[in-house]
């Protein structure tokens, strides 16, 4: 037994030693690296003392700690926090392919730069934090080219465009929810009383009984908003990783839409059924319940995969054919 668990710890030390390993390999083939981390900390420091002019807001000059102030007090924009560890393992993923392309010093590449400063100016002065947060990424993607080239831009464009996720929506998210919480209440009851027959009236967003035993406002928070952004996100991830034709990707993304909406339906369904069979504590723990609220990603995770095999039979089917 002893032997054993010194052979497994012996595997595991040289799994990571391989990985520290390929890790500085790579870091020693990347050429430029310490003028790109120069201008890199320039710009930092600039977002971190002059990005963020809204002070009666949060009592911050950094735009990082806006950032964190806001995810940290929005629940659908937590996610911003993860961005970053996703783009970065991504850029792993990819490191073979950076390093393959030819580097070099692209200075029309300064103009990606000084549009992402414009936009940072311009949201600064009139307050508008989230525009300086799309000029953050935009300049750090200047930045990159700048040291590394076009190429660089091309190949790295899809990580870099997963940064649109750390945009927090804010007070933005009302506007976008409302109309999920329309269609959400209006599918839900048509399934509900149209199909099975269960005895709910429609009030707007609030669904209920006659009887008045169990009643759910369809709130932002059960709009769709989360999980629509998480459907998008992994439709996103999952279309550049494994189809190179701009128009499959763009029916994977697209898809993303309704596979969100039928996602948060299947929940709002759930809950009413278990309210209608057991009684509106049913409903309530199907509702609160942080393991139960995770089932609708199910089918729109299985809904993505089920249209990208499709979509690679028939690629495979047009590879194949006759000329």
């Amino acid at each position: 037994m002893s032997a054993a668990l010194d052979q497994a710890t012996t595997g595991t030390e040289k799994t990571e030693e391989g990985f520290v390993q390929e890790f500085l390999r790579h870091w020693q083939n990347l050429p430029s690296k310490w003028l790109f981390f120069g201008i890199l900390a320039a710009w930092l420091l600039l977002f971190h003392f002059f990005g963020n002019s809204t002070l009666g807001y949060i009592k911050t000059a950094s735009l990082f700690g806006w950032m964190d102030y806001t995810y940290s007090n929005s629940e659908d924009d937590a996610h911003g926090k993860l961005i970053p560890f996703v783009v970065l393992a991504l850029f792993w993923m990819k490191r073979r392919e950076l390093l393959a392309i030819e580097k070099r010093h692209w200075w029309p590449a300064i103009s990606v730069l000084a549009l992402g400063l414009f936009l940072h100016i311009g949201g600064f002065v009139v307050q508008q934090t989230r525009v300086s947060i799309v000029g953050f990424f935009v300049g750090l993607y200047g930045i990159t080219g700048l040291i590394w080239g076009p190429k660089w831009l091309k190949t790295s464009f899809f990580p870099f465009l997963l940064f649109a996720f750390c945009l927090p929506l804010g007070t933005i998210s009302e506007t976008l929810t409302f109309p999920l919480r329309v269609l959400a209440t209006n599918i839900t009851t048509l399934i509900t009383h149209g199909i099975f027959g269960i005895n709910v009236i429609q009030d707007g967003t609030r669904i209920f009984n006659p009887d008045g035993s169990y009643q759910y406002e369809v709130a932002a928070a059960c709009s769709g908003l989360r999980s629509l952004t998480a459907t998008l996100a992994i439709a996103v991830v999952y279309a550049f990783l494994s189809f190179q034709k701009p128009w499959k990707r763009l029916i994977l993304i697209a898809s993303a839409f309704p596979l969100a909406v039928a996602a948060n339906v299947f929940r709002l369904t759930t809950i009413i059924f278990s309210a209608e069979a057991f009684g509106q504590e049913a409903g309530n723990f199907v509702h609160d319940s942080p393991w139960l609220s995770l089932l609708p990603y199910l089918p729109a995770i299985a809904g993505l995969l089920i249209l990208g095999y499709f979509l690679r039979e028939k690629e495979e089917q047009e590879s194949n054919a006759p000329c």
